[in-house]
């Protein structure tokens, strides 16, 4: 039997698609669900709003999200008013994330909400944050560092969306993802937010508090001199 084809990058009627044997998945930040939970999510009261520390009439944070994916979460908070440098390391993604973002400034509508507040960068967060002080992500400034890692694989006999098993089969298991927290916690950004499965435990101890979403979690993590303001 032949092994299925490795995922691979096609474009078709001006979109570009990540392709496989079993279907194939583009960023679309105007129409269909994204657009949907744009105009109808729930605008500040969302959990990742809530998560990052948008809320009333404060300045909105600045938000590094270091694991970027299909940049759904970077799109929400920007077009909420946050500045966001989305992160990708695996250069596939980061083009499907940015064909996305390219048709979303086309759009008059989505442009007019997004404003120029996201940014998009290939490279890798964890070196960045290992070496902060050189790094895009200091020069950025962020408030807050946004973590969403690839959430363990299903013990349901459910497979999991298709999204999922492309990046898995193009990128493989995040392994270092509690390497990519320890970073982060090390880096003196204020407050660090981890998205989690609902039914899992934090990455790492030290939660000073969790907000909860449907399916979801998002523990947030303070750097020491916040943690004594207990700003949340």
């Amino acid at each position: 039997m032949l092994e299925p084809a490795a995922p691979r990058l096609e474009q078709t009627d001006g979109r570009l698609f990540l392709v496989s044997d079993d279907g194939r998945v583009c960023v679309d930040f105007v129409e269909g669900s994204m657009g949907f939970r744009r105009r109808h999510g729930g605008g500040r009261g969302q959990a990742v709003a809530k998560a990052v520390g948008l809320k009333g009439a404060k300045t909105p944070p600045r938000v590094v999200d270091a694991t970027a994916g299909l940049g759904r979460d970077a799109f929400i908070l920007a077009s909420l008013g946050c500045p966001v440098l989305a992160i990708e390391r695996h250069q596939d993604i980061h083009a499907l994330c940015a064909d996305g973002l390219l048709r979303a400034q086309q759009d008059p509508e989505t442009a007019a909400v997004l404003g120029a507040r996201l940014q998009l960068h290939q490279g890798d967060a964890l070196l960045y944050l290992q070496d902060y002080p050189a790094s895009p992500i200091a020069s950025f400034q962020p408030d807050v560092l946004y973590l969403d890692p690839m959430h363990p694989p299903r013990r349901k006999s459910a497979l999991p969306r298709l999204e999922m098993r492309l990046f898995r089969d193009l990128v493989g298991e995040d392994l270092d993802q509690v390497e990519l927290l320890q970073a982060a916690l090390q880096s003196g950004i204020p407050r660090v937010v981890v998205k989690r499965p609902a039914n899992q435990d934090p990455l790492m101890p030290g939660v000073v508090s969790s907000i909860p979403g449907k399916t979801t979690r998002f523990d947030i993590y303070l750097a020491s001199r916040e943690r004594k303001r207990r700003v949340l």
